[in-house]
């Protein structure tokens, strides 16, 4: 996952894959928590959502050949039996559970949070970031997730956290490659990653990079006034440079 681009790799498919790659494990390993909807006419509850993600939230972290700080199972309103809200997540070195004092706030919280919403709304992964988790790490971080349905509705999404640090370890060269003032950018044209020291995770760069024509956007106050954008396929990611 974590390779080199190799020879005839197109600019940003590398990059592309790597973030691809990791939204078809949780794909993949959100199935589990389908299962434990389907085994029931009846929602289940609590206790019963807390048992089943454990070991799966375990696995996720523990089998993950990448640093993910973080994963488990958030779920939709009225999901589950016995509670409005409830989030099944485990985090950190410790892998320890995030338990969440007042759940019925937080869960009006994170319900309106982007890493929540849009794959509830549009049925497809997504990936947030960079923002500063206050919820769980309290750095920055970049969340992936992807909804999880049972009987042709959404009961929530299953996600996992990486910290920008880690991505930059991980994925830098990549960038380097585009060019050494190329930066990895978000939906809304915010920095994920640069080798550029002056373009710092969150910085607002290429906002509306979705419209450049045959790879060229006019952005006003960015230092240059083309950027070249490189789109990671479908992704709501960009490569782009001056």
């Amino acid at each position: 996952m974590n390779s080199a681009p190799g020879t005839g790799t197109p600019p940003g498919g590398a990059i592309q894959d790597f973030f691809a790659s990791i939204l078809a494990d949780l794909r993949e390993w959100s199935g589990g928590v389908t299962a434990l909807f389907e085994a029931s006419a009846s929602a289940p509850t609590r206790r019963v959502v807390d048992d089943a993600v454990q070991p799966l939230a375990l696995g996720l972290l523990g089998e993950s050949t990448l640093p993910l700080v973080g994963g488990g199972f958030v779920a939709a309103r009225d999901a589950l039996a016995d509670a409005t809200w409830h989030m099944a997540w485990w985090q950190g070195a410790t892998r320890e559970r995030l338990l969440l004092m007042a759940m019925e706030s937080a869960g009006e919280t994170y319900s309106r949070r982007e890493w929540f919403t849009v794959p509830m709304e549009s049925g497809r992964g997504h990936i947030t970031g960079p923002y500063v988790d206050f919820l769980c790490t309290d750095e920055y971080t970049v969340t992936f997730t992807v909804p999880v349905e049972s009987g042709g509705r959404r009961v929530g999404i299953a996600g996992a956290d990486i910290l920008v640090e880690s991505l930059e370890d991980l994925l830098m060269e990549r960038i380097l490659a585009i060019g050494s003032k190329a930066a990895l950018v978000n939906r809304s044209g915010r920095v994920i990653l640069s080798p550029d020291p002056q373009l710092a995770a969150g910085l607002l760069l290429a906002p509306g990079w979705q419209d450049a024509v045959d790879g060229w956007l006019a952005v006003d106050g960015a230092g240059s006034e083309n950027m070249n954008v490189i789109r990671c396929g479908d992704l709501p990611l960009a490569v782009v440079s001056p």
